[in-house]
């Protein structure tokens, strides 16, 4: 037999305190009944009106009503006996957001600057509520798998603010890589509610990107993607923070960063998904969730767990046995007589 244990043990505590209190309650009740009695009844008509009276079943039923308070208060504190298996399946879709953190995401043509943007969004994002899985993937020249996919929208937050382009030190925008690594982290036994959200300007992109969207769509990834900049472009700072100064080419010349839209739309057409531009308030991210993710079907993940089995049932039958028999316990004598010692009948 496994050992009983309680979830609100504080109510056994209790315990200590409510009893002793209900039965010193119950005591100084009947005191001030019998005073009560005493100033409106004269003291030779007392005991012929109390005479009926049975006062251990008094004493009984008060010892009912308090012990039925002490089960009622062990079922508040929730006995649990030993484990059992639950089953616990939850539909959603399972979304991958890779947010693209190469130096070029410092341009400040989505001010303050693109990554600062960009995260802003996300995080927007992740404070709706909603029945879907996220997971967050950073990538430059180079991929990591920041936060696998979760039901916990929180710790997906708490792995975006600690983003930077310094996260990943390899340069460039290796779009194949991330996508590939998007593929291997998700729950390889769903077939469908799956997607991967590309952020980034599409800049200085290296591999190809639509193959290995094509590659995600045969496995059952749908794949979006989310221009951050604009197509004018702007210069791209050295570091952030640091104003007036700027990357140089080899030539001397400043480096303009210019948002890749036409690469973009490729790759979200090769993955069965679509392109939409940011926006400057992140209302592009949020149309392209409303309309391309939630259509999409939902997956029902089964998880498997066991939880501890709740035995509240038995101290609440005691309970309710304790509180009947007080009910129906009298605290009346059986039989009477009418005319009671030293009162002469008629009288």
């Amino acid at each position: 037999m496994s050992p009983v244990k309680f979830a609100t043990p504080a109510w056994l505590a209790a315990i200590a305190v409510l009893l002793p209190a209900a039965w010193l309650l119950l005591r100084w009740s009947a005191r001030r009944r019998r005073a009560s009695l005493d100033r409106v009844v004269a003291p030779r008509l007392h005991d012929l009106l109390v005479r009926s009276v049975d006062h251990r079943k008094r004493s009984a039923k008060i010892v009912l009503f308090v012990a039925a308070l002490a089960w009622l208060l062990a079922v508040l504190a929730r006995p649990l006996v030993g484990l059992r298996e639950v089953q616990v399946e939850r539909a959603g879709v399972d979304v991958i957001l890779a947010l693209d953190v190469s130096r070029s995401m410092l341009a400040e043509d989505a001010p303050p600057s693109r990554l600062t943007t960009a995260k802003a969004a996300l995080g927007r994002l992740l404070e709706l509520p909603s029945r879907d899985r996220y997971g967050l993937i950073i990538f430059s020249g180079e991929s990591f798998l920041m936060a696998p996919v979760t039901q916990d929208h929180g710790a997906v937050q708490r792995s975006l603010q600690s983003v930077s382009t310094s996260s990943a030190s390899k340069a460039g925008t290796d779009l194949a890589a991330a996508i590939d690594l998007a593929i291997r982290s998700y729950d390889e036994t769903l077939n469908q509610g799956k997607a991967l959200i590309l952020i980034t300007d599409g800049e200085q992109l290296q591999g190809d990107a639509v193959l290995a969207a094509r590659r995600a769509a045969a496995r059952g990834v749908t794949v979006f993607a989310t221009g951050v900049g604009t197509t004018r472009g702007a210069r791209v700072p050295e570091r952030p923070g640091s104003f007036g100064r700027y990357l140089k080419n080899e030539f001397n010349n400043e480096v303009v960063s210019r948002l890749n839209e036409q690469m973009l739309q490729q790759v979200a057409g090769a993955g069965h998904g679509f392109y939409r531009a940011l926006g400057e308030e992140g209302q592009g991210l949020l149309s392209l969730v409303e309309t391309g993710v939630a259509p999409l079907a939902r997956a029902t993940q089964v998880r498997r767990s066991k939880e501890s089995r709740e035995y509240f049932q038995w101290p609440l039958g005691v309970a309710v046995a304790l509180l009947l028999g007080e009910l129906l316990l009298s605290e009346r004598k059986r039989a009477v007589p009418l005319n009671g010692p030293g009162v002469s009948p008629g009288v």
